[in-house]
């Protein structure tokens, strides 16, 4: 079988050439994380000079938007002393040597933990504090003065769209169609404020190096929104508990803001939350068993939906997750 890596060298460094750029391409290796984007990692040498770059496109299944409104994201919170990586070269076309849109960014030193548990106290402590400080500056900038303005949020960011894809897999776990309609009777009685919300802000989207956060990921999902949204989102526990003391990080965070964080609100949130990743592990399921996406990484989230379903319905209940 011929090597894929060769490919999509020659492909970039073609692309390369074609603009102007004469960049000797090296693709090392493909991640096996993120079902959304295909990423490649690799090096650019110009002569002596050595210099780590990402590759990212499109699946099949997403399309080019989501590279569209990563490239968007990354534009609009580039100079605002943020942990993102830079956006170095991008093509909007279909009509490049890949067929579709891409973005080239610089790598950023270091790796992406497998979650909170995975690190040693102080450290998770340390990190926890700099995710907190990352997100109340992501979210003082005025998404109004922004392109963002006029995105349009995911589905899955909001709850009248994520009850739309839950109902097209009915019927629901008992616990979902619960959630369902305790959302829909408890949604918070305050207008929530207005900010660039990244949509999946979490520890498996932070590169670390060295105690320090330099890179926050995945940003196709980025657009105006509620930004307890990505408060909650930073501590739910996907694979493990956190491991962090909540009440400390969410006084930093409205210090850093200057806005009172409504417990109400908070809970709201949380709920919505706990029903999002219970979608993601019965939407994968039912998606491997029409064989329409053979992708063992979903039949893996089967075994993930009674831990979903057990923490979505303890997040209605108010029970502590950990």
């Amino acid at each position: 079988m011929a090597d894929p890596r060769k490919d999509i060298a020659e492909r970039l460094g073609a692309w390369f050439a074609a603009h102007g750029a004469l960049h000797d391409v090296i693709i090392e290796a493909r991640t096996t994380v993120g079902l959304s984007q295909i990423t490649w990692l690799g090096t650019l040498r110009d002569g002596a000079e050595l210099r780590p770059i990402v590759l990212r496109l499109p699946t099949a299944a997403s399309g080019g938007r989501s590279i569209l409104a990563q490239r968007l994201a990354l534009q609009v919170v580039a100079g605002h002393h943020l942990p993102v990586p830079e956006l170095l070269w991008h093509d909007d076309g279909h009509d490049n040597l890949f067929g579709c849109p891409f973005i080239v960014m610089a790598r950023a030193p270091g790796s992406v933990p497998v979650g909170w548990e995975a690190l040693d106290t102080d450290v998770r402590h340390c990190l926890a504090e700099q995710a907190i400080d990352a997100l109340a500056g992501l979210h003082a900038i005025d998404v109004d003065q922004t392109p963002l303005a006029h995105s349009e949020p995911s589905s899955l960011m909001d709850y009248r769209g994520l009850e739309r894809l839950a109902r097209r897999l009915s019927p629901l776990p008992p616990v979902m169609d619960a959630a369902l309609w305790w959302l829909a009777r408890h949604q918070p009685k305050m207008q929530p404020r207005r900010a660039i919300v990244h949509g999946d802000y979490r520890m498996g989207n932070m590169v670390v190096d060295e105690g320090r956060i330099t890179g926050i990921l995945d940003w196709e999902m980025a657009a105006p929104g509620d930004p307890l949204a990505d408060l909650v989102w930073c501590f739910i526990p996907v694979w493990e508990p956190p491991g962090v003391d909540e009440a400390p990080l969410l006084k930093r965070y409205a210090e850093r803001t200057g806005i009172d964080i409504d417990s109400d609100a908070l809970h709201w949130h949380r709920v919505l939350a706990f029903l999002r990743l219970s979608y993601y592990a019965l939407s994968a399921t039912r998606a491997f068993d029409s064989g329409k996406v053979p992708d063992l990484r979903l039949a893996a989230l089967r075994l993930h939906l009674p831990i979903r379903l057990d923490r979505l319905a303890a997040a209605m209940a108010g029970e502590p997750l950990c």
